[in-house]
């Protein structure tokens, strides 16, 4: 026998189901169960259905498209631009000699660096004061990592070697020379010694025992050293040191652990003062003291507290001054050093070429230095000549007897030291250059200075408005020929 059953239920109402599917189709959307394609799916079903949705769930699917949109937008942007990575690759390629092929990019993100340089200034280069948006690149080969800064658009990239991690420190660095840097380290950043960090080791050969540093009255025995150069980082500060092979010898090279904020804090104080472009601006000398609170430079009527504050001395040059500033250690604070400084003033001479006429010859290979010095009330000339061994030879030109001839020696490394200041003192710049005596001025010295990058000439009676730089070459020239012994 068959049964059948009744239904009582009301009749389907049609508007009743296109609300009860709007409001099922709303909970799902406001749960976030819909994923993206089906929400898509159910969205198209919707819209071919007779019944049309009402307002409030189109704004729901349009705001769920859209955020999924910014989503995608905003891993998109998120990606390094493929130009980005090959401009890196291909330069540190040039660099290098590895392929591009055989870098990888291991990390990368989007940075905002603090100035035009994306923070890495080259020695005496100025840099724009602006937040410029860029890019952080990590290149490995499997074996060594190299840290970029870029821009956004890969025009200027920047390899950050200080950034290279302790794994890329040589294998063979001897643990005597780290544990020999570690503990000074430590003491001059205040710090101990497990929170110094090896940033940087390279191998070098130095120019003498004093390993290219030098201190005054101090002499160096001249034979050339192997050692390392090797950079150190702890409470936010860097230090550069210089090695022997063993560690036996270790020295701080402080101008080149000056640190970027204070050389671009120099600089652009230099600048502004002396209204100068910093193209005509060099850093040649830094060094760290422990200041009070006036940074050493206070009035007699100011109180300044006795209480250390770390910093920096540093000197800067140009072509006719010396400029000392005190600053606090990271730059903030620069102060102007006058009475350490040289300064140009009305005073000083300006220079006019030598006729090619007037030129002495070019020196000989051997050569280090010449001097000619003529007139007076003799009338003589005399030439004296340095040579790279340490001889320091004078004869009187013209004295066919050789009765005046003289040769005095000076230590080989004392003679190396004379050559780097030459090139401190950039004195290639007064290639050519003389400074005349005053019209109608009579019996005065000509004195004629020949590197073997230029000449300059002066006279006797005008020395004291030389420029600065000139006038530290004239005197260390002269204190080296007075230490000459027979």
């Amino acid at each position: 026998m068959r049964r059948i059953f009744k239904n009582h239920s009301k009749p389907v109402n049609p508007s009743e189901t296109v609300h009860q599917s709007e409001r099922i189709f709303a909970a799902l959307v406001l749960t976030g169960i819909l994923s993206l394609g089906a929400g898509l799916t159910l969205l198209q079903t919707a819209f071919a259905a007779p019944a049309t949705l009402s307002e409030s769930i189109t704004r729901l699917v349009r705001l769920k498209d859209q955020k999924v949109g910014q989503n995608l937008d905003r891993k998109q942007a998120n990606r390094l631009p493929p130009r980005i990575a090959n401009t890196v690759r291909q330069d540190l390629s040039r660099q290098t000699g590895i392929a591009p092929g055989k870098l990888k990019i291991t990390e990368f993100s989007q940075e905002t660096w603090k100035d035009g340089c994306l923070g890495l200034p080259k020695s005496g280069e100025f840099c724009t004061q602006a937040l410029v948006p860029g890019w952080r690149v990590v290149v490995s080969n499997g074996r060594k990592t190299w840290v970029y800064r870029t821009n956004s658009t890969g025009q200027v990239v920047r390899l950050q070697n200080s950034d290279t991690p302790v794994s890329s420190i040589p294998k063979d660095l001897p643990k005597a020379v780290t544990s020999a840097i570690l503990p000074i380290a430590a003491e001059q950043l205040e710090v101990t010694p497990d929170k110094i960090r090896l940033v940087q080791a390279e191998k070098k050969t130095w120019p003498d025992a004093c390993l290219g540093i030098y201190a005054p009255d101090i002499l160096c025995a001249p034979a050339t050293v192997d050692g390392w150069q090797v950079t150190v980082e702890g409470s936010g500060k860097r230090l550069v040191y210089r090695t022997n092979a063993t560690g036996s010898v270790v020295k701080v090279d402080q101008l080149a652990s000056l640190p970027n904020s204070v050389r671009d804090a120099v600089l652009r104080e230099a600048s502004g003062q002396f209204k100068l472009p910093t193209t005509e601006l060099s850093i040649i000398q830094a060094q760290q003291y422990n200041w009070d609170s006036c940074l050493g430079l206070g009035g007699i009527n100011e109180s300044c507290l006795t209480n250390a504050i770390p910093g920096w001395q540093v000197t800067v040059q140009n072509k006719l001054q010396l400029l000392v500033y005190h600053t606090n250690s990271d730059g903030s604070i620069v102060k102007f050093n006058q009475a350490a400084s040289k300064l140009s003033d009305a005073g000083i001479l300006k220079p006019t070429p030598i006729p090619t006429s007037e030129l002495p010859p070019s020196l000989d290979k051997n050569v280090v230095f010449r001097a000619i010095e003529s007139g007076g009330f003799t009338g003589r000339t005399y030439e004296t000549v340095l040579l790279n061994d340490g001889s320091l030879m004078r004869v009187r030109i013209g004295d066919a007897n050789d009765s005046e001839r003289s040769v005095l020696r000076i230590p080989v490394q004392q003679v190396r030291q004379f050559q780097q200041m030459l090139e401190r003192q950039q004195f290639a710049q007064f290639k050519n250059l003389s400074y005349p005596a005053p019209s109608g001025a009579a019996d005065h010295i000509t004195y004629t200075l020949s590197s073997r990058k230029g000449t300059v000439r002066y006279t006797d009676i005008n020395q004291e408005s030389l420029p600065a730089p000139l006038e530290k070459v004239i005197q260390d020239w002269n204190r080296l020929a007075s230490s000459a012994q027979r």
